[in-house]
């Protein structure tokens, strides 16, 4: 099969990183657009009519009280925000951010990915109050999930621009890096939200890596998992099994790279994809397959 006749092929050419207006349109409403409207609704309830109350504090992020088996409040206190300038910043960052990369992983595996990656930046929080580096505190927000699709972004699309205070123009790459010196120093002072910075170091690091490594694992694991459920008893004959499941990784293999040339284009790639690509191909045209 010739890449000309994979999916992505048929579909129109969007050279840009961001969301494009361009693509089909998604079946029903986007996950980033519900995960706003989300934050906004529960905004609404726990601090416009119910401000200082109960439902919040019963929500947000306590380390003693997690402890004590309350282990909900790890995803939500993700949508819960103190003020109306937190839930903008918030969301802000998820509408621009999120959208590609929604696009280029699927609904499910984003919203997987972007739920785990603010639990990940509670349980940082819940590790560094345990050793006693951090006073006990309520803590609330999307930062974590936004700070993990910012790291993603900056390894995915390095040479994208953000504007800061929507005027000065700087690359993801360079802003990602500038946001964890920042963090680390306040961490490392105990400064102001300090907490709040170990949540989003825990994003940003686990999106960086996740945009490097995380796709290969997770096409590797689920891979393997498939097989593993589908594979036959041992006393059956896999005769041809070595040079079938060769084909079948070289098949996946190209096409996940062709897919991350026609998204992020050929500089998206790294030098062991590149030289994966060409191995793959190789042995597929010695094999007797034409790859276009």
């Amino acid at each position: 099969m010739g890449w000309r006749d994979r999916d992505y092929a048929s579909r129109d050419v969007d050279t840009g990183w961001a969301w494009s207006p361009r693509r089909s349109a998604l079946r029903g409403r986007s996950v980033v657009t519900t995960l706003i409207i989300v934050n906004v609704v529960v905004f609404v309830l726990t601090v416009l009519m119910f401000p200082d109350g109960p439902l919040f504090r019963s929500l947000a992020m306590e380390s003693r009280r997690v402890l004590q088996g309350e282990v909900w409040r790890l995803i939500t206190a993700q949508y819960l925000h103190w003020t109306g300038m937190h839930i903008f910043m918030n969301m802000l960052g998820l509408h621009f951010l999120g959208r590609p990369l929604e696009r280029d992983w699927g609904s499910r595996r984003f919203l997987t990915l972007y739920t785990v990656a603010g639990t990940l930046g509670m349980l940082a929080l819940l590790g560094v109050v345990r050793l006693g580096w951090l006073p006990p505190a309520y803590a609330a927000g999307a930062s974590g999930g936004v700070l993990f699709l910012l790291g993603a972004c900056a390894v995915k699309y390095p040479h994208a621009e953000l504007l800061v205070y929507f005027l000065f123009p700087i690359k993801i790459r360079t802003a990602a890096l500038v946001f964890a010196g920042l963090y680390v120093l306040n961490v490392s002072r105990g400064g102001p939200n300090a907490g709040g910075d170990v949540c989003h170091l825990a994003g940003l690091i686990f999106g960086a890596w996740w945009a490097w490594r995380g796709d290969s694992w997770w096409d590797r694991v689920a891979w393997r998992w498939t097989q593993w459920r589908g594979r036959p008893r041992k006393v059956h004959v896999r005769r041809f099994t070595p040079d079938f499941e060769r084909r079948v990784v070289d098949e996946e293999t190209i096409d996940r790279i062709l897919k991350k040339v026609y998204d992020g284009g050929i500089h998206s790639l790294s030098e062991a994809e590149k030289r994966a690509l060409q191995e793959a191909t190789e042995r597929q045209r010695a094999d007797g397959h034409r790859v276009d």
